[in-house]
């Protein structure tokens, strides 16, 4: 994964949050800090480039890039930035750029044995083999950049894709997560959550504002009551707003949230609510949401899937039958 000064610009531009980007994760400030310190890293250094160096010998081909890379090191290296990963990883990305896929796989798997403790390399180097359409090994790499960094939002969703197992059926966008959740680490379940969400939905304006969808895998679990949902649900919209890094403080509230079990025939509703969070993405106001849940136990993988559809409409609004187009898939309890 490409964590270089693109990147960062397109995080800060986006506004944390869904505010010109379209992803939740981008909005919560995680991943960006440790991006900031590899660049302040990289400016701040006064030795010579290795990417500049090796750029400049990008004719050459790869295996000899290498042994370049290790002269380099051994007879100056206090004059070149190889403390410093980005340098390889750029390298490799503009192999990547030149479509040159295997001297990039080359690279990123030097910039892994350079830096094993890291989890960007394992994602770059996943990247790499995805794009050469070797699944299996990206996959591998993936997963190790994750066992690394569990908070890497862009390995778990290639690691969900790769192993099929997305829930959802959409064109929305969306995004992945594994429990325990980042922002909420005290919901005390394993699995996975799949949001998905339409474009315009943190505009306020529009009339698809705040109305998403967003479904949980719930390892070794049968059934919920609304009391736990109530709590979970709390520090679940308690986390995620409070880990927002523009939100205000001044204002902010914590949820307070009620369900009941309802059984709607045009939908199987298991339980209906009311949630009153706030809106620390967009208007930095409070904000009233109606929620339906419903609820399967799959015994085959012994999940417990909870669909959870909200808007701050009400329920006879059309914004809910946008919202009944999004189903889990039929498939989903196959092992």
């Amino acid at each position: 994964m490409y964590t270089g000064f693109i990147k960062l610009v397109l995080i800060t531009t986006c506004c944390i949050f869904l505010l010109g980007c379209g992803t939740i994760d981008e909005a919560i400030s995680v991943a960006p800090l440790e991006v900031e310190t590899e660049l302040i890293l990289e400016t701040q250094s006064n030795k010579n480039s290795i990417f500049s160096k090796l750029q400049e010998n990008n004719h050459l081909p790869v295996e000899k890039i290498i042994v370049l890379y290790y002269e380099l090191k051994k007879e100056h290296l206090n004059e070149y930035n190889f403390e410093n990963e980005q340098e390889l990883n750029r390298f490799g990305y503009a192999l990547l750029g030149e479509g040159k896929i295997k001297s990039a796989i080359e690279i990123f798997k030097l910039l892994v044995s350079e830096f094993p403790n890291s989890a960007n390399p394992y994602d770059s180097l996943g990247e790499a083999y995805l794009k050469d359409g070797n699944e299996e090994l990206a996959l591998i790499n993936y997963e190790k950049s994750i066992q690394i960094n569990p908070k890497n939002n862009h390995a778990i969703d290639q690691v969900t894709v790769l192993k099929g197992l997305e829930l959802l059926i959409t064109d929305w966008g969306k995004e992945f997560f594994h429990f325990p959740l980042h922002f909420a680490e005290e919901i005390p379940y394993r699995g996975v959550e799949e949001v998905v969400f339409p474009r315009n939905w943190i505009k306020p304006d529009s009339v698809d504002y705040w109305s998403y969808v967003f479904v949980w895998a719930l390892d070794n679990k049968q059934a919920v009551t609304a009391k736990e949902l109530e709590t979970n649900l709390k520090l679940y919209f308690d986390g995620l707003i409070g880990g927002l890094s523009r939100v205000d403080t001044t204002k902010l509230i914590e949820s307070t949230i009620q369900f009941q079990r309802s059984i709607d025939p045009k939908d199987s509703v298991t339980f209906t609510g009311e949630l009153n969070i706030f809106d620390g993405f967009a208007t930095q106001k409070p904000l009233t949401l109606n929620a339906r849940i419903y609820s399967s136990y799959c015994k085959e993988r012994n999940q417990l899937i909870l669909l959870f559809r909200f808007s701050p409409l009400a329920f006879d609004q059309p914004i809910w039958d946008k919202l009944r187009t999004v189903k889990v898939r039929s498939n989903v309890c196959e092992k």
